[in-house]
């Protein structure tokens, strides 16, 4: 590793017994000062401030509130709490729909992807953006219309409390998994650059993001979102200008790029095996995206906090263009990382302990001259964790009140009960997430993990969501059990494969690394092999069905169940079309079915469904 900075280099001398070891290396640029501690500290405090004043603030409406509700058909303190009140500014809530996508995963785990496999990755914009034109179209409108609370609602409307309650549980396995991983990314970049366990850390952040989540609500995690926003882009950019000048400037990053065959153009192989390929990130990635973007409660949750559909489509917009950005910086810093280590890969050299080390280890070499700067980044990061983090806690409070507790509860809850659900949840996952942490450390790439786990649930998901929406004869029975055969056989794949890379029987190719201009002593582990001297060969290596590509677990997921249920119909039997409102079909397949009374659906499932919403609408519009 040719190191930029002075100061170093003079501690560097050309007789290999007096280089520095990596270890030595390693520590001196651990150097996060009391600068750094502060501006990290100050970003945990910040957010903990807007948590206790969106708590004070809806404190004071509902006492104010309190006298002239008279049993209202809504609790004004949940849909506060859950909803932000139905009437959010658009430009926090896109921000806050980038800041969710944005995790630490993201931002660390997209730029070593770069690094080490190219550029391929980068052509998930396209899918992004395909996938929120036909959310456009379809999903925004049916949930707008329907005004429910939790995206599960809907399976109930359409199908029965079965489904439901299967969605549910599915998303909440789902995130219990998503949660760790989340946290343990971020604490990996807090110890390559302050060298604190990240068993320490985790715990306190956890703390802080169910302190502010607890008190404030979405409005708390929205108005969050907007600040480490802010915070992230600003980090991003300091890196992008700050390294491209240590290096050499742009051309130096984009010849050392060329040469080693990171920027690459489409990859057409139709091989499904093949990890990054143009059908797999744009084909895959699309059905990902849908299913991640438009029917996962961490998103909706915000698309419902606005007033109509029409503000929903805007919020939609803003957030395509924030996470296109996002992704290209990013992504540009993955070509950085290798312009700086081309010809000295950490990773080899053991400089960096894990992949996603690699970013903080760049940002404490090109920044820890500037005091401050460091901490700054390790902010960004732990800003994109705790949005996501927030994110999640306050949309499993919403589905654990909304699907687990009210649908089998006879009598209406307290508000004292539902703000206790709803903050217990939060307590308690927060707990469990920072438990699970210690599973996540051993279990491979997280860029790749954290698409892998939760797609294993929610692909038969979107299966069951397509039905609804566009198969109106396929009736409930059929669609339940084709999810429970589609989930079984995709947690078993997924947990098949990471099973077989932890264990180093699956390996990808990387493009090519060297040790060549390291100016430091160190030793190359015995059992370490590079993985660009065993190519990858799709033509000759026996495949198996586990090794299919992650990007279309979604995509399989929801074939499985499709079929599946298309196939059990013929035993259970077709449903009448006319038994489903035109209300719970996309838009543009109303017209080519009509439906008999909405009062059906209350003798079918055992509640008021869409008239309830509309009532509920319309009384939460007078109330607020």
């Amino acid at each position: 590793m040719t190191t930029e900075s002075s100061d170093l280099a003079s501690l560097i001398d050309e007789s290999p017994s007096s280089r520095l070891s990596v270890e030595d290396l390693s520590n001196s640029l651990k150097t996060f000062g009391k600068l750094d501690y502060a501006v990290f500290v100050a970003m945990l405090l910040c957010c903990s401030c807007v948590g206790m004043y969106f708590g004070y603030q809806d404190h004071m409406k509902h006492k104010r509130r309190a006298k002239n509700r008279r049993g209202s058909l809504i609790d004004v303190e949940e849909i506060d709490y859950l909803m932000g009140g139905r009437n959010m500014k658009v430009f926090p809530v896109a921000m806050s729909l980038v800041a969710s996508f944005i995790s630490g995963i993201t931002l660390l785990g997209t730029s070593t992807e770069i690094y080490l496999y190219g550029t391929q990755y980068c052509y998930i914009s396209l899918a992004i953006i395909i996938s929120s034109t036909i959310m456009h179209f379809t999903i925004i409108p049916i949930f707008h219309e329907l005004q429910i609370t939790s995206t599960y609602e809907y399976l109930q409307l359409r199908f029965d409390r079965r489904v439901r309650l299967f969605g549910s549980l599915m998303y909440s396995l789902a995130t219990i998994l998503w949660l760790p991983i989340v946290i343990y990314v971020p604490a990996l970049a807090f110890n390559q650059t302050t060298g604190i366990n990240i068993h320490i850390i985790t715990p306190i952040v956890m703390s802080i993001c169910i302190f502010y989540t607890c008190l404030g609500g979405i409005k708390a995690v929205v108005w969050t979102d907007v600040i480490q926003m802010m915070l992230m882009y600003g980090t991003l950019f300091l890196i992008v200008i700050k390294g491209t000048m240590n290096v050499g400037g742009l051309s130096v990053i984009i010849e050392r790029n060329m040469e080693s065959g990171r920027f690459e153009a489409p990859d057409f192989r139709i091989d499904p095996t093949i990890r990054h390929s143009f059908w797999s990130i744009v084909v895959g990635g699309t059905v990902y995206w849908i299913n991640v973007n438009g029917l996962n409660q961490n998103m909706i949750q915000r698309y419902m906090s606005l007033k109509d559909v029409k503000t929903a489509r805007k919020g939609q917009m803003l957030y395509v263009i924030g996470v296109t950005f996002m992704i290209f910086l990013c992504c540009f810093n993955g070509l950085l990382l290798y312009a700086t280590y081309y010809d000295c890969d950490p990773l080899q050299t053991k400089l960096a302990k894990a992949k996603d080390q690699l970013m903080p280890l760049l940002v404490m070499e090109i920044l820890r001259d500037i005091p401050g700067l460091p901490g700054l980044f390790i902010a960004g990061v732990f800003s994109a964790a705790l949005s996501s983090l927030s994110t999640g806690l306050n949309s499993m409070s919403c589905v654990i009140l909304e699907d687990f507790c009210k649908p089998f509860l006879k009598r209406e809850l307290s508000d004292e009960m539902t703000s206790l659900i709803m903050r217990g949840t939060v307590l308690i996952l927060g707990v469990m997430s920072v438990g699970l942490v210690y599973i996540v450390q051993h279990m491979g790439s997280v860029l790749q993990l954290s698409m892998s786990i939760p797609t294993a649930c929610f692909g038969p998901m979107l299966g069951v969501y397509v039905i609804g929406f566009t198969l109106p004869w396929i009736g409930r029975k059929a669609t339940l059990l084709g999810a429970i055969i589609a989930s079984t056989s995709m947690l078993i794949l997924v947990i098949k494969a990471q099973a077989e890379i932890a264990l180093g029987n699956i390996k990808f190719q990387t493009k090519p690394l060297s040790v060549d201009g390291c100016t430091y002593n160190f030793t190359i582990d015995a059992n370490y092999s590079n993985v660009t001297d065993i190519p990858y060969s799709y033509e000759n290596k026996e495949k198996h069905i586990y090794e299919i590509s992650y990007l279309y677990y979604s995509s399989l997921g929801s074939l499985i169940v499709i079929v599946s249920a298309f196939l059990l119909s013929f035993i259970f039997g077709f449903q009448d079309p006319s038994q489903v409102d035109q209300r719970l079909l996309v838009p543009f397949l109303r017209k080519y079915f009509s439906s008999s009374s909405k009062t059906q659906y209350k003798e079918a499932n055992g509640k008021e469904a869409i008239i309830h919403n509309f009532e509920m609408k319309e009384t939460n519009k007078n109330v607020t």
